[in-house]
């Protein structure tokens, strides 16, 4: 940030005024992260409840591919969260992408899993 900018944020003008980028306010980021918070828990609950469930009734490659991915939708969860308490100063698309990917991913490696 310029020394100008600098001063309005610490005066409490918001950043966007002027002209000096785009400001995501904590409210914003927010309403970006709660719809995907749900979602990943959604999905990472029962993915790990199943894991421990079925623990004994399958055999260590598809044990390893539950853990993976409980992982993956672990990482989905922590990126979600990180979108509202991460202060940025635009949309976290990077972030958001990531979150789409991890659940590609996990989809992917649970196709596989079934198939074995």
């Amino acid at each position: 940030m310029d020394a100008t900018l600098t001063a309005r944020v610490a005066a409490g003008v918001p950043a966007a005024v002027g002209g000096e980028g785009t400001a995501v306010d904590a409210r914003m980021r927010w309403r970006l992260a709660v719809p995907l918070i749900g979602l990943s828990l959604l999905m990472v609950i029962p993915a790990i409840a199943g894991t421990w469930v079925f623990w004994f009734e399958f055999g260590n490659t598809y044990r390893a591919l539950s853990v993976v991915v409980c992982v993956l939708l672990l990482a989905q969860l922590g990126l979600a969260v990180s979108i509202g308490v991460r202060p940025t100063r635009d949309v976290p698309s990077l972030r958001i992408g990531l979150i789409a990917l991890a659940f590609v991913l996990a989809c992917g490696v649970a196709a596989v899993r079934r198939s074995l």
